[in-house]
């Protein structure tokens, strides 16, 4: 399988000062074949992109640079939220990216980091409410390419045990599942997770259940904010797919798959 990194964050996301050229180096001493800057845009105060005409000039002109050593693929991750559904739906079009990532960050326009998205629900209520809002969005949004971090909001939950019940939440997610797969969408290995739980978002149960579902395309990103995460536990992600049957890691180039 192909080594990569397709989620990247930059100074040019609100919540990251890296440099992206640093990224880069990061990448080639991970000896990783190819690596995609996704940074945030998202439709609400805080998370847009600011500066895109600045954002695409430099990662072209590294993507050049660096054209000898490694692949620079320039990609953008959109927080897809049904308020914001005509923006999720074509901010992408208008500039010239190789890949989409759709996150949800927020329902009805409400951050899920913030400690009052979880305020009057239980664990599994904020969660049945988050999955909820991920099978309208996959349902109705489509102008994306692969599903972010698909449990997200265990990440910022006020509670000791931070698991999802997916004895609860399974039918759903094999809905969301199920959407994705029809519309020739996939999921990411998202390997933040490990570095927080020890276990990737989503981790194995779950990829193996959207394998077993028929889905195919699967992304690696480590969603670094720093660049001392770039490329790490990519091996252990192409491990754990090659075990459940992936026989390679989708890329894409100008929306397309390579």
């Amino acid at each position: 399988m192909r080594k990569i990194d397709y989620h990247l964050h930059t100074y040019f996301s609100a919540d990251s000062q890296a440099n992206p050229e640093q990224h880069i180096l990061k990448a080639i001493e991970q000896q990783l074949e190819e690596i995609c800057f996704t940074d945030h845009n998202d439709f609400i105060d805080g998370w847009r992109l600011q500066d895109i005409d600045s954002y695409l000039k430099e990662l072209f002109a590294l993507k050049e640079k660096y054209k000898d050593q490694i692949k620079v693929k320039v990609g953008i991750e959109i927080g897809i939220d049904m308020l914001a559904q005509e923006q999720s739906n074509n901010y992408a079009k208008q500039y010239p990216f190789d890949f989409v990532i759709g996150s949800i960050h927020t329902i009805d326009l409400q951050d899920i980091t913030q400690p009052s998205y979880f305020e009057n629900m239980t664990k599994d209520e904020a969660h049945a409410r988050y999955f909820q809002a991920m099978k309208d969005c996959v349902t109705y949004i489509d102008n994306f390419d692969v599903l972010g971090h698909l449990d997200y909001a265990r990440r910022y939950g006020p509670y000791e045990d931070k698991t999802i019940n997916y004895e609860i939440h399974q039918p759903i997610i094999d809905e969301i599942f199920k959407i994705l797969i029809s519309k020739g969408k996939g999921i990411e290995v998202n390997l933040s997770g490990i570095r927080q739980f020890g276990q990737s978002l989503p981790g194995y149960n779950q990829l193996k259940r959207y394998y077993d579902l028929g889905g195919r395309i699967i992304t690696i990103g480590t969603d670094s904010h720093d660049s001392q995460y770039v490329g790490m536990h990519v091996d252990k992600a192409i491990e754990m797919l090659t075990e459940i049957g992936f026989e390679d890691i989708t890329t894409f180039t100008q929306r397309q798959k390579d």
